[in-house]
């Protein structure tokens, strides 16, 4: 593979630290928690203004009733067959006010707030990378930029968009953070969230216990049975991680419900649990089990198209002197469904850093702008 990279692209995007930083303040200080609409759709406004003062050809809000609107921005590029699609979203598992608290801060290389690494350092990335691309040479095909505002909750509102823009597009670039130790992501589990619903029979657990059905006591089995679907060997895990049940302290269970959490490696393993899940047979015939949901999220999995892909990163990455390890993660993003849409993806080129979705969430700056540079790399012409 010949690739023509701007060996100056790393010093480029170290020389707008600054700006990098500024872009990356406005949008952690504008705080937007996946389920507060109104405070998604003024970082929503945000954005939009941002790519439309950078002269982005066109700049779309699509408006979304129980979730922040998303934001498309396209930009045009050399070659209309190669389009590149960055994927972001802008929602963040923190609530409102988390900033009194946790406030946009830098102390050296370490730059500190909620969202700041997953992922509003990403979209700053992002931004950047088309800028410094655009200047510094041609892009090698239209740019599309989505902004979505409901990935940490599954992608319910957006994945319709995300697998349709997808199939517009020849390449997928997922700014997401790269792993902690600045690996690229290569592969994501997919995601099952289960819902088990549990239904016995109640009765007075002094006076006649017998004559009830226990739906906690069901549950207690259930979660035993799904455990032991989990595979070490293919790296699937199946863990039951919220539970309620009961009605009072001295009454034999009639309801009881669960949340189980599964996460695979291949679709394969995603239908071996969840057909199992929907197959369980309670042991008192008296209780009723429900299973819902399924897999929400399929694995981002090794595809030649993706492969092909990685290998051009890293060949462009050498030529800026750049190098990247490469994970397997159990955690899902958006980058999942385009990979399993069959276009080419590639995950983890965001900021580097650490501590997502904890009170130490933070990004290492240095490093983070090497990926500015190795992004605006792939959206510059090859030779």
């Amino acid at each position: 593979m010949v690739v023509m990279s701007n060996p100056h692209l790393p010093e480029l995007a170290r020389a707008r630290e600054g700006l990098y930083l500024d872009l990356l303040q406005q949008l952690v200080e504008l705080e937007s928690p996946s389920h507060d609409k109104a405070a998604c759709d003024r970082l929503a406004a945000h954005l939009a203004g941002l790519l439309q003062g950078d002269g982005w050809t066109t700049v779309e809000r699509l408006s979304r009733e129980e979730a922040g609107d998303l934001i498309v921005g396209r930009i045009e590029g050399a070659d209309a067959d190669d389009a590149t699609l960055i994927l972001t979203h802008y929602d963040t598992v923190w609530p409102l006010g988390t900033l009194h608290a946790m406030p946009f801060s830098r102390d050296g290389d370490r730059i500190t707030g909620p969202g700041v690494l997953d992922m509003k350092g990403g979209i700053v990335a992002a931004l950047l990378a088309v800028r410094l691309a655009s200047n510094e040479g041609e892009l090698r095909g239209p740019v599309t930029l989505l902004a979505t505002s409901d990935e940490e909750t599954g992608s319910v509102h957006s994945r319709p968009t995300i697998e349709e823009e997808a199939r517009h597009h020849a390449r997928v670039l997922v700014v997401e953070p790269g792993r902690d130790d600045g690996a690229i992501k290569v592969g994501r589990k997919g995601v099952a969230d289960i819902r088990a619903h549990v239904h016995g029979v109640s009765a007075h657990a002094g006076l006649d216990p017998a004559a009830g059905a226990s739906a906690l006591r069901e549950l207690a089995h259930l979660l035993f049975f799904a455990e032991e679907l989990g595979d070490e060997v293919s790296g699937t895990t199946v863990n039951l991680t919220v539970a309620s049940g009961g009605s009072a302290g001295n009454v034999i269970a009639e309801q009881a419900e669960a949340r189980i959490d599964v996460r695979v490696g291949s679709l394969s393993e995603g239908e071996r649990v969840v057909d199992a899940l929907r197959g369980y047979r309670p042991r008192d015939p008296r209780v009723q089990v429900g299973v819902t949901g399924g897999l929400n999220r399929p694995p981002l999995e090794s595809t030649p198209a993706n492969t092909a892909l990685l290998a051009e990163a890293r060949a462009r990455a050498a030529k800026l002197g750049l190098h990247f390890g490469e994970a397997i993660v159990g955690g899902g993003s958006d980058g999942n469904f385009t990979s399993a849409a069959g276009v080419a993806t590639l995950d983890g080129l965001g900021p580097v850093g650490g501590g997502a979705h904890a009170r130490h969430e933070h990004l290492r700056l240095a490093e983070t702008l090497q990926r500015v540079a190795l992004l605006a790399s792939l959206l510059q012409s090859s030779a």
